[in-house]
């Protein structure tokens, strides 16, 4: 688009000045918008879901590449961000190119997913297994996983995060504690809490339990 015509003094003919080009701007998976970094908190997200993708532990990041645990962890967490040398020892742990780490997502707008996908991105995390049955999309904050429990009181996954989550057993029988107050959910009943809460999941009966969770913000890559 040019701009508005200026009229020389005088009566002289009007120059018209062009426009400065514009380079194109590119979103996750649109033709709109420009690309960004991730924020801290989605930086911090992407890097536990990396880490637990590939079965390691804060402890294990710490000895693998020479960077504090809890440092780590508050990367994790969004609450603080790396350095360039933190970014390469992160980059160094977990096998990776430290440019991939901070490269923007290209998503879709719609995802599907196919059962015969779910297996192969299934992750251990704790004692528990999680599969995601949904890839994220372009703007979306929510994640929704499969979640098998094995059999056992001690907690098998135990986190706290940003956001909201949402639980409901599948089969089986699982304990629900949210800052230590435990719910006891059987097949079709639901928990929804806020997830700034120190929350743990177990299995207290004699067979595996399969819940399905949903939580804000994401835990999928």
């Amino acid at each position: 688009m040019s701009r508005p015509a200026t009229r020389r003094a005088g009566g002289a003919k009007p120059t018209v000045v062009p426009a400065e080009p514009v380079e194109p701007m590119v979103e996750y998976g649109t033709q709109v918008g420009i690309p960004r970094d991730p924020s801290p908190g989605e930086f911090g997200r992407r890097i536990k879901m990396l880490r637990l993708s590939r079965g390691l532990t804060l402890k294990d990041l710490e000895e693998r590449g020479g960077i504090s645990a809890t440092h780590v962890s508050e990367i994790e967490r969004g609450k603080a961000s790396p350095t360039v040398g933190a970014l390469g020892r992160i980059a160094l742990a977990l096998g990776m190119r430290p440019a991939t780490l901070l490269e923007p997502l290209v998503l879709p707008e719609v995802s599907a997913m196919r059962a015969g996908d779910r297996p192969c991105r299934e992750m251990q995390w704790g004692t528990a297994r999680l599969a995601p049955v949904s890839d994220p999309v372009q703007g979306g904050e929510l994640s929704a996983q499969i979640l098998t429990l094995p059999v056992g009181r001690e907690p098998a996954l135990t986190h706290t995060h940003e956001g909201e989550e949402w639980a409901t057993v599948l089969s089986g029988v699982a304990e629900i504690r949210v800052n230590d107050e435990p719910f006891m959910l059987r097949e079709g009943e639901s928990l929804h809490f806020r997830s700034h809460r120190p929350h743990a999941y177990s299995n207290p009966a004699s067979a595996p339990a399969v819940l399905l969770i949903a939580s804000r913000p994401r835990l999928a890559l």
